[in-house]
């Protein structure tokens, strides 16, 4: 194995109840020069603020949450306890003096166009990877 399936650049975790299979999204692939990892979770409500630190802590440049939109959840709540984890994590990242822009949220419905999804993702992917390397790799 290579150190980039090891640590990837942009972690994206992709919740199953907003996005049936992943949204069709490649499970890896390569992007400006970042190694894109997808994780289909369960729910994005059952997200722990400690994973997502543990993927900046292993070097990842930084991370994408995908929830359902806001008021949409299939589990009441699941995209609200999201957001919160979500904030907690950009408010530690800048009191430990990293950009909080390296980790961000985005919604996705069933009902949205194809290629919605992969279009977010790739949009996110390009400004986490415009911040460079992380200082936690190096």
């Amino acid at each position: 194995m290579t150190d980039q399936l090891i640590c990837p650049d942009v972690v994206v975790c992709v919740c199953r109840n907003c996005v049936p299979d992943g949204g069709q999204l490649s499970q890896q692939w390569q992007q400006c020069g970042s190694h894109v990892l997808v994780r289909e979770i369960p729910c994005s409500g059952k997200v722990n603020v400690q994973y997502l630190l543990h993927a900046l802590e292993g070097g990842a440049r930084g991370l994408c949450l995908v929830t359902c939109p806001l008021g949409q959840c299939r589990l009441a709540e699941g995209n609200y306890r999201a957001e919160i984890r979500i904030d907690t994590v950009r408010r530690l990242l800048g009191e430990i003096g990293l950009e909080p822009e390296r980790v961000e949220l985005l919604h996705c419905s069933p009902d949205d166009p194809p290629d919605r999804l992969k279009q977010l993702v790739h949009d996110a992917v390009e400004r986490i990877g415009a911040l460079g390397e992380s200082p936690v790799r190096a």
